[in-house]
């Protein structure tokens, strides 16, 4: 025996009688004599059988005083960690919120079109074109409220492509009714420079909810 486990068994030796006598008989009526065949390591389930007779599982030193104070409180200050982690970042995923189709924008080419959705708590405008449709280097596209009744346009965003997800503000939010409509603008890089359209419209179409 080595380390921890001779350590041990010495104290039971010292400390329990009844071990002291089992050791004695172990080494009277079944150990060899010495010769080279003691040199040669058991196996595992002989020193397994060792501690079940001698009974040494009784002497075996706690897990934390084994790993000493401050492993202990370090694995204990890992696991609850790892607890708090699990529960703030863990694998929660938030339901996508259920969109409604309020347009469908064409334009003079009818190969593709752009529809519009509308989350149902109004928070969210999300543009899907038909194929990709991307703004060249000195280009910008830009989405138009249109209310109606003879109103000015309303810029929306100023989009790279026609893809695009849109956070929108209640006010905006409340403008998307029937009576609008909604447009697309083909502008110079960052925008209408006038804030009214100043390109082609590429894409329009009226709001049906």
């Amino acid at each position: 025996m080595r380390g921890g486990a001779r350590r041990r068994f010495e104290a039971a030796l010292r400390n329990e009688p009844v071990v002291a006598q089992r050791l004695g008989h172990w080494e009277m009526s079944i150990m060899p004599r010495y010769s080279e065949s003691i040199e040669v390591h058991p196996p595992r389930r002989v020193w397994k059988r060792l501690a079940r007779d001698l009974e040494l599982f009784r002497y075996r030193a706690p897990w934390h005083r084994r790993v000493g104070p401050w492993r202990a409180w370090a694995a204990i200050a890992s696991a609850a960690f790892l607890v708090l982690l699990f529960w703030t970042v863990g694998p929660r995923h938030a339901a996508a919120p259920e969109m409604m189709e309020i347009a469908r924008l064409s334009g003079s080419n009818a190969s593709t079109s752009v529809t519009a959705q509308l989350s149902r708590d109004g928070r969210l405008l999300v543009l899907k074109a038909g194929r990709p449709v991307i703004a060249g280097p000195n280009q910008s596209y830009e989405l138009w409220l249109i209310p109606g009744q003879g109103a000015a346009p309303i810029s929306v965003a100023v989009l790279g492509n026609l893809d695009a997800s849109l956070p929108l503000a209640p006010e905006r939010s409340a403008q998307l009714r029937v009576g609008a409509a909604l447009a697309i603008s083909a502008e110079p890089a960052g925008g209408s420079p006038t804030g009214q359209p100043t390109g082609a419209v590429i894409f329009s179409g009226p709001i049906a909810l």
